[in-house]
């Protein structure tokens, strides 16, 4: 990999992470503050899956997505997403028949359920083809969140569509 994080907590409530080069030996980019649960490995983690590049060839964008990483690992409330379900019949705009909005941190596995009253409510297929769409489309909302640190409006939304149903969702990360 070439670069990992150091990491101090000697704080009782907060600590400190920055970035050295492991093969040179040498500190670079800017120093964070963490609270005293940070993790490393959930940070590394999260870098990888959101597909950042090497922070050591990166200046320009180390900051805002290391901020990010952290701003997401905190257990503050910082995501809201709304999802709609509708049916579609190929011919005439989506009809809306459920709606369902959340909040919650990225850690608690964000996302939407497909369990609830009017969607059980659905035949098995139809139940079955909602649920596929849902987990596909909190994939897409979950990387989603992961990789943009600042978002543009039409990367705070996906959409899933199959046999005549569609789930649109749209998201925001608070400050």
């Amino acid at each position: 990999m070439g670069w990992e994080i150091w990491s101090d907590t000697s704080h009782s409530s907060y600590g400190q992470m920055g970035f050295f080069c492991n093969t040179a030996d040498v500190s670079f980019g800017p120093v964070f503050m963490t609270d005293s649960s940070f993790d490393k490995g959930q940070f590394y983690e999260m870098w990888d899956k959101a597909g950042f590049n090497d922070p050591r060839s990166d200046d320009e964008n180390i900051s805002s997505n290391t901020y990010h990483i952290l701003k997401l690992m905190d257990y503050d409330e910082k995501l809201i997403a709304t999802m709609k379900v509708s049916r579609v019949d190929g011919i005439n705009a989506p009809f809306p028949f459920f709606e369902d909005s959340i909040k919650g941190w990225y850690d608690s596995g964000f996302g939407f359920s497909p369990f609830k009253p009017e969607l059980e409510a659905l035949s098995e297929d139809d139940f079955d083809t909602v649920n596929d769409l849902i987990e596909e489309a909190n994939e897409d909302m979950r990387h989603g969140i992961l990789s943009n640190p600042h978002p543009l409006p039409e990367q705070t939304k996906t959409w899933r569509e199959y046999k005549g149903f569609r789930v649109d969702y749209s998201w925001e990360v608070l400050d």
